[in-house]
């Protein structure tokens, strides 16, 4: 019994260290979208994969209770999103904002973000003088997919933006046009 359960943990171990190992080495971020923040170009080349629009939405800035926002690349795919975002908190105040909760709207589907799936620092609070950049990804809902080649614009609804002692909030809406 004492050699079954030292086999049997051990053998468990084993399975987990491989999964572990399997996930490091095919996962990582193979995805290359510019966030428009300094010195974060995009090095994917400029052909774009069959399926796949990727959209130059850097003009796209508002100014929310102080905090700079701007958009950088925009990737659409069949089953998700992806789109860069950089803030600057120009205030004197912290803010809190949190578009990696956020939505965007594609005719009429909505697609949530996924928290766990943003890569880089944006949102949460923001002290002043800060810059965040990062790469959002809203999915498709399940069993549905993104009509890439119809595809007009994307509608993007990032949260508000709210000071840290809450006297005022800023709703942060993009709507980027896709050609």
């Amino acid at each position: 019994m004492k050699k079954f359960f030292k086999f049997g943990c051990l053998g468990i171990i084993g399975i987990v260290v491989l999964f572990v190992v399997i996930a490091i080495a095919t996962g990582g971020n193979e995805e290359t979208v510019s966030t428009g923040g300094t010195g974060n170009k995009s090095t994917e080349s400029s052909k774009q994969e069959s399926g796949t629009k990727k959209v130059d939405a850097s003009e796209q800035t508002t100014d929310a209770v102080g905090l700079k926002i701007a958009l950088g690349e925009m990737k659409v795919t069949k089953d998700k999103i992806q789109v860069g975002i950089n803030v600057e908190n120009t205030s004197s105040k912290t803010v809190s904002f949190y578009p990696d909760q956020g939505s965007a709207v594609v005719g009429d589907m909505q697609l949530d973000a996924n928290l766990f799936l943003t890569d880089g620092q944006i949102g949460g609070d923001v002290n002043a003088g800060v810059k965040q950049d990062g790469v959002i990804e809203f999915l498709a809902p399940d069993g549905k997919s993104i009509d890439v080649e119809n595809i007009k614009e994307v509608k993007l609804l990032l949260g508000d933006v709210t000071p840290d002692d809450f006297s005022t909030s800023k709703a942060v809406e993009f709507t980027v046009p896709v050609k």
